[in-house]
């Protein structure tokens, strides 16, 4: 993450603009001066860059990118802490050098969560594409479908933008998100088929797969009438555990391999062949004579992420609440409070405890209207964020 370390960080007088930056506003932790945000504006993006006091023998400073809010490429953020960082008295190190290419690239084909949320065209879908190479062949074997890659992993992200650049593939969207959020918010019957191909086994922490009952109910809605859902993988245990999962519907079609020789075929998979491993498929098709898919998603829920009139003014009522609600399907934790002059920020995680999402929440508070809005964007507007957001939005506006 780039970041500078100094003796002692001097921000700005603020809010002030200095290049194609905005810096609004540092807002100190509520009980904690040693921490602080400083919220970033450049084009109709916003960040959070947080400042800490370190507690070691020196007492340094560093300021970095808020994890949670930090977008791409990584060398907008990185700018705007050089920005920074040129005007202190002194540095004593930082990593905020000249970007490198994948630092500075932008892409057309790189989506966010909310370009799905409406999506209408059919498509085909993969999870984890890693290198991306079986990614990059369907695209070219489909062109006039849309291709959907799903990844975690940055480099690989920009590994592939990169790709898509070079070989002119226009049918070809990349997202940087968890996968079974992605499924929850899309619509019903567009994808033509779904790809998992050597998802991590994640052994000790089963349930940090991606492979579950609740996701199998969610790819077959998604999945148009006879559309397939690929799993393939070199872990027998992971395999197992998958088809006793899919086993438990009242009706299904499906095949299965072993050892079935692949169009393409990974670095990954080369190793694991060479290995002697044994690598096996799984694919599961839409049945259309028996609906084993949830009977209604959550494009059936009002999404909305506003807030009505905050009446909650006085610090006192900021910190008088309960910070941790827990529900048997959704959760709302509010972490810590930052205040600058007439802003509050709240930061918080909530939703689904599988898959909890990280937030701030901006108040401020005007003359005569309060403004109020969730730092870099809405929540991804999942099942468990509407119910959490609901709350929210109850607590606040109680005197």
């Amino acid at each position: 993450m780039p970041h500078f370390l100094a003796p002692h960080i001097v921000i700005p007088p603020l809010p002030c603009t200095i290049g194609d930056y905005h810096f609004v506003y540092e807002a100190k932790k509520y009980g904690d001066d040693k921490q602080s945000l400083i919220l970033v504006r450049f084009d109709d993006q916003e960040f959070y860059l947080r400042k800490v006091q370190r507690n070691d023998s020196q007492h340094n400073e560093i300021l970095k990118c808020e994890k949670n809010t930090r977008i791409k490429p990584t060398g907008i953020i990185k700018n705007a802490l050089k920005i920074l960082c040129d005007t202190q008295e002194s540095v004593i190190s930082h990593n905020l050098n000249n970007n490198s290419i994948r630092q500075n690239l932008q892409s057309d084909y790189l989506k966010s969560i909310a370009f799905f949320t409406n999506f209408t065209e059919s498509f085909i879908l993969e999870i984890g594409f890693g290198s991306g190479r079986h990614l990059l062949h369907l695209a070219k074997e489909n062109p006039h479908t849309i291709c959907v890659g799903i990844e975690i992993h940055t480099p690989s992200i920009e590994q592939i933008l990169r790709q898509i650049q070079i070989e002119n593939l226009n049918n070809l969207y990349i997202i940087n998100c968890d996968a079974r959020i992605l499924l929850e918010i899309m619509p019903d019957n567009l994808a033509q088929a779904i790809y998992i191909h050597f998802p991590v086994p994640w052994h000790k922490k089963p349930h940090r797969r991606v492979f579950s009952e609740i996701f199998l109910q969610q790819a077959l809605r998604v999945l148009q009438p006879n559309g397939m859902l690929h799993l393939r993988s070199d872990d027998e245990q992971y395999f197992t555990d998958s088809l006793h999962i899919a086993l438990r519907l009242d009706s299904l079609k499906m095949h299965i391999y072993k050892n079935q020789q692949a169009s393409v075929v990974s670095k990954y998979e080369a190793r694991w062949k060479r290995q002697c491993k044994n690598i096996f498929d799984l694919q599961i098709f839409k049945n259309t004579s028996i609906d084993n898919t949830p009977t209604k998603n959550t494009q059936n829920i009002q999404k909305t992420f506003h807030f009505d009139k905050i009446l909650r003014k006085n610090l006192d009522n900021y910190i008088n609440y309960p910070s941790k609600i827990l529900e048997k399907d959704w959760f709302l934790h509010i972490d810590s409070l930052y205040k600058a002059h007439n802003i509050y920020v709240l930061m918080l995680c909530f939703g689904d405890f599988n898959q909890p999402q990280n937030k701030f929440l901006h108040i401020e508070f005007r003359e005569d209207e309060t403004k109020s809005w969730y730092v870099g964007g809405d929540p991804i507007p999942t099942n468990a964020a509407v119910k959490a957001h609901q709350y929210l939005k109850k607590i606040l506006m109680k005197e």
